[in-house]
């Protein structure tokens, strides 16, 4: 519980060149295109689109995404991150936000 310490709260909405997202609503826009995304793949893209640039670790991304107690192992992260580039990839080609960083964990960049 102690290591839960995400700047992103569900109360906020945010917009990030080409990307908006409502956190009341659940919703996210990539150049006005709806991205059909589940609760956790939200939390994952607002996670990392917050600060662009910031290099967040598999279990700091963990942390920011599972709001329950669940034991999850951290490769779960990598499964949730390959559905988001297939989901922002249908509806941008050639566009890929989500940069992995070997060995320490991934970030947002700017397109």
């Amino acid at each position: 519980m102690l290591r839960r310490v995400g700047d992103w709260h569900p109360s906020q909405s945010g917009q990030s060149q080409g990307l908006s997202l409502d956190a009341e609503r659940f919703e996210a826009r990539w150049n006005g295109q709806l991205l059909d995304l589940t609760p956790v793949e939200f939390r994952l893209l607002a996670t990392l689109a917050q600060r662009p640039g910031r290099l967040y670790s598999r279990a700091q991304l963990l942390d920011a995404i599972y709001v329950d107690d669940r034991v999850v192992s951290d490769r779960t992260v990598d499964s949730h991150i390959k559905n988001l580039r297939r989901k922002i990839t249908a509806v941008m080609p050639d566009t890929d936000p989500i940069e992995a960083v070997y060995g320490l964990g991934y970030k947002f960049v700017l397109p």
